[in-house]
Order: structure tokens, then C-alpha cells, then sequence
């Protein structure tokens, strides 16, 4: 259904939008003492973040916080109808390397790769993710959301995922 898919959206949407301006907002009042503890390729990962949500002020950060419990609801009246969501762990394949810090246009294509991931952390939503294939030798996974204090559903579906895609590890742990 088209409209489930158009607000599904709209819901993603507003979390990477909400979420990217608290953290900015949150960890951007000490960004001057996490500048001597970071590399200057991380700084610079963070000044292109902060370049792509802006630093608002204390008062619009009060604002996001109020927007950030009105997407929470939302997402919860989501998952009175559908108990879980499944979809990429990231919008695209693994990346080389040193991409997400090799300037602002790549650290706003990870921004752009991470897309599905913030929502569960703005929302403190439970959330798996599942090896489901390989791209290039590197490997693919989905990610399965459920609604707060739904664990049990998520590992429910990730291991039913599991199940029938088989065990994947294409990349040995211990090398």
C-alpha cells in the first residue's frame, strides 16, 4: 500500500531530521574538548555533520526534544499496526575504508547510508540486524525495528531471517 509506504517516510524522515539536530545540539556544547581527544579526520567528519543539521540553539533544542516525542508517538500508533519493520542496515554498500572521513561529501553520503539506523536510536527502539548477503566481497544486512520493549519480536524475525537465509559470516572474526 502506497500510503503505508508514504508514511513510513514521512516517520523516517523526521527522526534523521530531529535526530541529527540534537546530536548537534548535545554533543556540539563540547565540541571544542572532544576536538582534543578526536582525530582531526573525525572533527572533520563532525564539522560536515554539524554543516548538514545545523547547531541549533538551547531553545530550538527544547523544540526538537517536544518533536521527538511527537514522532515517538507516531511510530507507536505505526506499531499498533504493524508490529515490526524490516529494512537496510544501511542505504547502500559497505564503503572503502576512509570514505566517511575523506571530506563533506563523504561524510554527507554516510550521513545518507546511516539513514535508517538513527530513527531507532533517537526513539530508543529495540533493533537487530541480520546478515543477509554479501556486495563486492563486503557484507549486506537487514535491520528489524520493533516498538519499545519489543525485543522479543525483533529476535523473533531476525531469527527467522536467519533461518532461512542460513548462517552468514563472509568475513572471518578472528583475522
Amino acid at each position: 500500500d502506497c500510503r503505508i509506504i508514504a508514511a513510513t517516510n514521512r516517520k523516517v524522515e523526521d527522526a534523521i531530521q530531529v535526530w541529527g539536530r540534537w546530536i548537534m545540539w548535545e554533543l556540539g556544547t563540547i565540541r571544542d574538548l572532544l576536538a582534543t581527544v578526536m582525530s582531526p579526520d573525525a572533527i572533520g567528519f563532525w564539522d560536515s555533520a554539524a554543516a548538514t543539521f545545523g547547531t541549533p540553539s538551547f531553545e530550538e533544542s527544547v523544540a526538537n526534544l517536544a518533536r521527538r516525542h511527537e514522532i515517538a508517538r507516531a511510530w507507536s500508533e505505526f506499531f499498533a499496526d504493524y508490529p515490526i519493520i524490516v529494512g537496510p542496515t544501511w542505504c547502500q554498500p559497505q564503503f572503502e575504508h576512509g570514505f566517511d572521513i575523506a571530506g563533506p561529501a563523504s561524510a554527507a553520503d554516510t550521513l545518507e547510508l546511516i539513514r535508517f539506523v538513527t530513527p531507532a536510536n533517537l526513539l530508543g527502539l529495540p533493533a537487530v540486524c541480520v546478515p543477509a548477503g554479501l556486495a563486492n566481497g563486503l557484507p549486506l544486512g537487514v535491520q528489524v525495528i520493533g516498538d519499545r520493549f519489543r525485543e522479543d519480536l525483533c529476535l523473533d524475525a531476525a531469527e527467522a531471517i536467519e533461518a532461512s537465509l542460513g548462517t552468514l559470516a563472509p568475513i572471518d572474526p578472528r583475522t
